[in-house]
């Protein structure tokens, strides 16, 4: 009986086509059945063509279905791959503009609340027609709403994110050879640290150090006007690096500090001549890019003259999804960047039924946090701290049926100026259309917790 993989928000082209491109050169999954499910039904007939090429150029076996139906979707599965993005990107640019009138630069993240929301709906239909499956949380907020999901359901939970990977970039810029370092991250999600980094098997930060001493300046003298996606060795990840004593890693350096982004003219000095990747400059590029790849593709999916394989080469993406997949169906050992609850606890401070991100070892045992460092007490207090209190807010929103809690999370933003500011914002969100879901929740009975399934993710030693 072959496995049962199911993709939720199918239709991004470039996510699904990167993801079935792996499982076609992975051979322990030769032969899987591949589910795209999207409320886009144009997009799928695309996807789907893109998959059938791809298992064709690559003899993987994998069958491929389509459908706009989550229940017939998930019957059935064995793993679940959610990356959708509930209302798409025009949905949330609107809720970024609304904010910004209100006097919130760049928005304030509101449909990270219509996101978990649906994620617990993935949750509990999961529960009802797969229960034994794997969930692999893909798409933001992973923190929060993997949180959610482990306080109130039952479904085994892994959210998966690729910005640990970043090190190889700092690697890159200080000359060291990628075979010959290490490294060791944990935090939360887009709050990670890079708590071990080795090359030769010597402690690497001396490495760094020269090189801010030294060379840091032409650096960002020669390489202003470099991709908005630069982050890790920005004016930003650097003044990070002095003020918490650990190199912030991933989508750290765009969040760990309110004062790198109060303004244009502020992230132009602390990251890229555009801003960096959250700017109205460096956002703009972002979707144009996204644009055009996926126009590149769908040209592709459709050319029959040329093989697909050009526009995805067979080779693994830096994202673990297929990797963890094979792994846990085919009990392949291998060690993965995750994003599981603190049981044990693993990072100490933190409540067990919060979620962290950590290295674990994945088999077909299931999943198990290995033990990790303490962090420094400036990290913990001047970045991590924070970053839990607005993911308790948001949680809690939604545990809650409260706005309330809505509320709360905007005056934790250093934009807030007033209660009344943010109250007037949360007012002016529910009365949207796209917010009649999150509406309705606010109106209704506190959510009942449910009894979860622990599956595996104790510290081992």
């Amino acid at each position: 009986m072959s496995i049962r993989i199911v993709i939720l928000g199918a239709g991004s082209a470039t996510f699904s086509g990167a993801v079935v491109r792996d499982l076609a050169i992975t051979a322990g999954l030769h032969g899987a059945h591949v589910v795209m499910m999207d409320v886009d039904e144009s997009r799928l007939g695309t996807i789907a063509r893109l998959a059938e090429r791809i298992s064709d150029e690559l003899t993987a076996g994998l069958t491929v279905t389509t459908t706009t139906n989550r229940a017939e979707a998930l019957a059935g599965a064995d793993f679940v791959i959610n990356t959708a993005l509930v209302g798409g990107h025009d949905t949330v640019e609107a809720e970024r503009a609304l904010a910004e009138r209100h006097g919130f630069y760049r928005g304030a993240t509101l449909h990270a609340y219509r996101q978990c929301l649906f994620f617990l709906e993935v949750a509990r239909d999961m529960e009802r027609l797969c229960p034994e499956a794997w969930l692999i949380q893909s798409a933001n907020p992973v923190f929060e709403g993997c949180t959610l999901m482990h306080r109130l359901t039952s479904v085994k939970c892994i959210g998966l994110c690729h910005g640990h990977y970043g090190y190889r970039h700092v690697a890159r810029v200080l000359g060291l050879e990628l075979e010959h370092v290490t490294a060791e991250t944990h935090g939360f999600n887009h709050c990670v640290w890079l708590t071990g980094f080795r090359y030769r098997g010597q402690d690497a930060y001396p490495i760094l150090d020269r090189w801010i001493k030294n060379g840091a300046d032409r650096y960002w003298a020669e390489h202003h006007d470099r991709d908005f996606r630069d982050l890790h060795l920005s004016r930003a990840a650097v003044h990070q690096y002095r003020l918490f004593g650990l190199l912030g890693i991933g989508d750290t350096p765009r969040f760990a500090g309110w004062w790198y982004g109060t303004d244009l003219e502020t992230r132009q000095h602390w990251y890229t001549a555009d801003g960096g990747f959250d700017s109205e400059l460096g956002w703009a590029k972002y979707l144009k890019t996204r644009a055009q790849r996926v126009a590149t593709i769908a040209e592709a999916a459709g050319d029959d003259s040329r093989p697909i394989t050009e526009t995805f080469p067979p080779k693994l993406s830096d994202e673990q999804i297929v990797p963890v997949i094979d792994a846990l169906a085919n009990d392949r050992p291998g060690i993965f960047q995750v994003n599981v609850p603190n049981r044990g606890p693993v990072v100490r401070g933190f409540p067990e039924d919060l979620v962290v991100e950590v290295p674990a070892v994945v088999d077909g045992a299931g999943v198990r946090a290995v033990a990790v460092s303490d962090l420094p007490a400036k990290v913990v207090t001047g970045a991590l701290i924070p970053r839990w209190l607005k993911c308790e807010t948001l949680v809690n929103a939604v545990v809650q049926r409260d706005p309330d809690f809505v509320v709360q999370r905007l005056l934790l933003c250093h934009q807030a100026q007033s209660l009344e500011q943010a109250e007037a914002l949360v007012d002016a969100w529910l009365a949207l259309p796209t917010s009649a879901a999150a509406k309705a929740w606010f109106s209704a009975e506190p959510y009942p917790r449910r009894a979860r399934c622990d599956m595996p993710t104790a510290a081992t030693g």
